[in-house]
């Protein structure tokens, strides 16, 4: 299916003909905004950028035949890690009508959308926002980076991965990336060391239609998609736990699903950075003190955190498999005669021997981590690139879509002339910087794999310029982010504590290396958030 079928016939276009059939689209187009990637970020972008800005065209292009990203290549067991209440896009619900989940006596605050259900719900709101005239969208075709004009008033390019045939874009506003934290996944990443090829090796993507069941299974990765991997073989292939061995090359902290506080969760763990003073080790504990981390042995600690989410129903069938700590594995290959499989580890392990029917079930690609170097310093990289482009990085802790629709908030405030220049001059201490370069310079993402402090609290920051810059009075923020589903904030009696965290790194200036300008930064940011204090 090209660019043409995936426009017209998939999810219908402004083109499209009342007897229903496709017609071709233009090789020229004209848009306001051209996002490249349709997934999560993408896509909760320019949900909020048309709700915001009714009469905007925008053009989405992505690599895949359908919208939702990684969606679409993900294992078909997949959930979500969190609550569908907070995710997807802003517009519409994915737990579902509320009244039929009480009728079937589940609570829709506890809904964990499917893979099936997310690409349904990304599906139905490009579909909504074609018929609208609001949006087209090209699958199945790939944006040209390459090409990116230097001035906002080029041409930019992408091509049907089918036909081969060139599109060119005007483009009145901006270009938006959207493809940058682009999750890596086990179907499209093989295993970064070397595996005798008559190993069998499988991803989560194959264990539904595998007929063939294997004397044991190893699984190689303990990240979520590892953990969901190891408990999909007890419940649904009926594996036995001994013939199950999870590698963990690192220890790590997991999120509780359901915390004895319901209010709580992901999004206190940088507050608790703050207050521990970026002590790793101590700011874990006190998050288990709490009831929100667990971990796979009490007896060891964790070292890394990635932010999978799980329950304790499922942390108790992952402690029931064997676990191995050997450290990284190094290669997989064929004992003598080929009637055992070697696991071969670093310098420092003896390998392992497994039966030459065994199961390897990659489960290695680093996901959301996928090392780009905003995960790590986000200090060089920017958001608001320039006049002509946007980059979607992450800007808060979870909810994951939150982000990128608050960008398109600041974004659509930015055209309509309705956020705060004037304090966001008075913050950089220039009257003369043009909006953008406020928001360049302001605006930075979050580094997700980071350790330092100061990184690592700058959700709390992004979330305090947001409410003092997105519009002239701080109410009018909060109002927005109330009326999100995308939002803690839309729950009730939620209380973030932001205004608290904006004093107390104040107070721990020191330990965050606070320059004299970025502290003057936070005495005016304490004073416009004044009335929301107790937010």
């Amino acid at each position: 299916m090209g660019a043409t079928t995936s426009l017209c016939g998939l999810l219908g276009s402004r083109r499209e003909p009342l007897g229903g059939d496709a017609v071709a689209p233009e090789r020229e187009i004209c848009c306001d905004y051209l996002v490249v990637g349709a997934g999560a970020s993408s896509l909760a972008f320019v949900d909020t950028l048309v709700e915001e800005m009714p009469s905007v065209r925008v053009c989405i292009v992505e690599k895949r035949e359908a919208p939702g990203g990684h969606w679409n290549d993900a294992y078909d067991f997949v959930r979500l890690h969190q609550p569908s209440l907070f995710y997807g896009l802003p517009s519409r619900q994915l737990e579902g009508n509320w009244l039929l989940s009480f009728l079937k006596f589940q609570k829709p605050w506890f809904h964990r959308a499917t893979k099936q259900e997310i690409l349904r719900h990304y599906r139905a709101g490009v579909r909504s926002w074609s018929r609208a005239g609001r949006a087209q969208f090209y699958g199945n075709c790939e944006y040209d980076f390459a090409r990116t004009p230097k001035s906002a008033d080029g041409t930019h390019y992408f091509t049907s991965l089918d036909t081969g045939e060139e599109y060119s874009v005007k483009v009145s506003k901006k270009l938006v990336n959207g493809v940058e934290y682009e999750p890596l996944i086990p179907s499209k990443c093989p295993l970064p060391f070397p595996v005798d090829k008559e190993v069998t090796v499988l991803t989560p993507n194959d264990l539904p239609a595998t007929r063939k069941r294997h004397p044991h299974y190893v699984v190689l990765g303990c990240g979520k998609t590892g953990m969901d991997t190891v408990i999909y073989l007890q419940r649904k292939l009926g594996v036995d736990p001994k013939d199950i061995t999870l590698l963990v090359p690192n220890d790590v902290w997991i999120y509780d699903r359901y915390p004895r506080v319901p209010s709580r969760g992901p999004w206190d763990f940088v507050h608790k950075y703050l207050e521990c003073d970026g002590d790793f080790p101590r700011t874990c504990l006190a998050m288990e003190a709490q009831g929100l981390f667990l971990r796979f042995d009490e007896t060891r600690m964790p070292t890394v955190l990635r932010h999978p989410i799980i329950d304790k129903k499922e942390l108790a069938l992952l402690r029931r498999v064997n676990m191995v700590r050997r450290g990284r594995v190094s290669s997989i290959k064929l004992g003598v005669g080929k009637r055992s499989i070697l696991l071969k580890f670093g310098s420092d392990y003896l390998p392992m021997t497994f039966r030459e029917n065994t199961a390897f079930v990659n489960c290695c690609s680093p996901g959301p981590f996928n090392g780009h170097r905003a995960s790590l310093n986000s200090e060089d990289v920017d958001i608001f690139d320039s006049k002509s482009l946007i980059t979607l990085y992450i800007i808060f802790t979870p909810p994951a879509s939150l982000p990128s629709s608050a960008i398109a908030f600041l974004e659509a405030g930015l055209q309509k002339g309705t956020i705060d220049l004037e304090f966001g001059r008075d913050l950089l201490e220039d009257s003369s910087l043009e909006p953008t370069e406020v928001l360049r310079r302001l605006f930075h993402p979050w580094p997700i794999m980071s350790k330092n402090l100061k990184g690592v609290v700058n959700p709390i920051l992004n979330m305090a310029l947001f409410l003092a810059l997105a519009h002239r009075d701080c109410r009018e923020v909060l109002r927005w982010l109330r009326s999100s589903r995308l939002s803690l904030f839309s729950m009730p009696m939620y209380k973030s504590g932001l205004w608290d965290a904006v004093n107390m790194m104040l107070e721990k200036k020191g330990n965050l290396g606070l320059t004299d300008k970025e502290e003057r930064i936070l005495r005016k940011l304490v004073a416009k958030l004044e009335p929301l204090r107790d937010v």
